[in-house]
């Protein structure tokens, strides 16, 4: 059996064709770009979206029959949080409002006062990301908008709609709403009158890891993928990018450092003690959950500094080797990384990023590795968080762009004080869609089986802490969370 993930990403989609055991057969990419209006305002033209899956079907389907080959199956994995309204005729009403976009933050500012029962009922604070505020700001500010539109849609709904035909989403998708029951996994009546969404817009509820429908005759026509093809709707791209790491039981807990970074913990249920420090969202595997921190700068702080300070050189190699030449602790200079505002625990958009602690001996190399000593750092607060309720975990899986620079891996490790492993294979995303969709289509049992047949060739580098810098990281650590309060807490 061949099946066919489709990963849609913010900056791309792409079409990876596997085989049953894991294999790649073939992989088609398209960009696009998110259309920034102003600061506040991001969003993007749905048919990028809609022609880069035809596209992307119809390389497949070629590159299939080319070479002998079927596609037995689909599955797809998405960014999570972006809205698009639609017709019941399934035309875009209005461009998409992106993950990112934070027109919507006044209205998540206005919640505040019931912030305690959006905690209790969805597993997550209010906040300008997750989509059901956008819907609310799309109500209110685009009345005739919301009037027409037929359903209000995630990209993944919509692909799967351009697929299918079918109104449906996943509850991965709905754990980033604010508006789906975390415990019942159903849309909230509460929760919807309080954001003043009607349920009729919304998509019938499904588990990960099913198959949300077949293709239709329409998707064949535009790609060559054969009519009837079912299509496993795999969840959102984190929590599938957990599922490809193997976070499928208690211990597990992965870490990502692309533009932003996420923390993914395993939990079986959703913690008695839960509070509002950390996202409860659903996991990619069917009935589970995960505990999700995250930091809101990470890629896109280093390259700032790049650009701010090496903007002659076309790559990295000057700033990474600036950062070798400096030391543990960085002669004492310290960053506070928040310069898009801080994610979790506390949701402080009015955080901004700094550097403190500067002396006239303080170089640019020791401002470079105090940037990369603060990610790490900033991560470090959020592992305390998550081991208060999955308990100690001794290893962390690593991805993401950052992790291409094996210093800064060791500086994670010596940071965390945990053995780090980093997998050779870079698309742990897909591999989380190819996971769920062979459990899904039954081709194996369950998912640790699924896991050991795509991971048994894999190989992956090991980082181990290194004892002798864990007093210099846990003093910094301590002087950089005592800087955030004074700063941004003692007023």
């Amino acid at each position: 059996m061949n099946i066919a993930v489709i990963d849609v990403g913010t900056s791309s989609m792409r079409g990876i064709l596997y085989n049953e055991a894991g294999e790649i057969l073939h992989i088609h990419q398209i960009r696009y770009s998110v259309h920034y209006l102003n600061e506040t305002f991001a969003e993007q033209n749905p048919d990028d979206w809609k022609s880069s899956l035809y596209k992307i079907g119809k390389n497949l389907a070629e590159w299939a029959d080319t070479n002998n080959k079927k596609i037995d199956g689909l599955s797809l994995t998405s960014q999570r949080s972006s809205v698009i309204p639609i017709d019941k005729y399934t035309h875009p009403l209005s461009p998409a409002i992106m993950w990112m976009d934070k027109r919507n933050t006044s209205i998540c500012s206005e919640l505040k006062y019931a912030e305690k029962l959006i905690v209790k009922k969805t597993g997550a604070r209010v906040n300008d990301v997750f989509s059901g505020s956008k819907m609310t700001w799309i109500k209110r500010n685009q009345p005739e908008i919301y009037k027409a539109a037929y359903k209000l849609l995630t990209i993944a709904d919509y692909l799967a709609l351009l697929m299918t035909g079918e109104f449906k989403t996943d509850h991965t998708y709905g754990s980033r709403s604010s508006l789906m029951n975390i415990r019942t996994r159903q849309w909230d009546d509460e929760l919807l009158k309080l954001f003043e969404i009607d349920k009729g817009k919304l998509c019938d509820l499904i588990s990960p890891g099913e198959i949300l429908g077949t293709t239709t005759k329409e998707f064949f026509q535009a790609t060559g993928i054969r009519q009837g093809t079912p299509l496993v709707s795999a969840g959102g791209d984190q929590q599938c990018a957990a599922l490809g790491l193997g976070i499928i039981q208690t211990g597990d807990m992965e870490l990502t450092t692309g533009t932003g970074a996420f923390l993914l913990a395993y939990s079986d249920r959703v913690p008695e003690n839960l509070e509002d420090n950390v996202i409860c969202g659903a996991h990619a595997e069917k009935g589970k959950y995960v505990l999700e921190s995250s930091i809101i700068s990470c890629c896109s702080l280093y390259d700032w500094f790049k650009e701010q300070f090496y903007s002659n050189d076309k790559d990295y190699d000057s700033i990474n080797q600036d950062i070798l030449q400096s030391v543990p602790g960085a002669n004492g200079c310290i960053a506070l990384p928040y310069f898009q505002g801080r994610g979790t625990p506390d949701w402080n958009t009015k955080a901004a990023g700094c550097f403190l602690n500067l002396t006239l001996k303080t170089t640019k190399q020791d401002m470079s590795r105090s940037l990369l000593e603060s990610i790490a750092m900033e991560a470090a607060n959020n592992i305390d968080v998550l081991e208060n309720y999955v308990g100690n975990t001794d290893k962390i899986h690593i991805s993401g762009g950052l992790t291409n620079f094996s210093s800064f891996n060791q500086i994670q490790a010596d940071v965390y004080q945990k053995k780090l492993i980093k997998s050779q294979n870079p698309e742990q995303t897909s591999l989380g869609g190819l996971i769920n969709a062979l459990v899904a289509l039954k081709c194996q049992k369950d998912y640790p089986s699924a896991l050991n047949l795509v991971k048994k060739n894999e190989e992956s580098l090991i980082y181990h802490p290194d004892k002798k810098n864990l007093l210099v990281y846990k003093e910094k650590r301590m002087h950089m969370n005592k800087f955030y309060k004074k700063l941004y807490l003692d007023k």
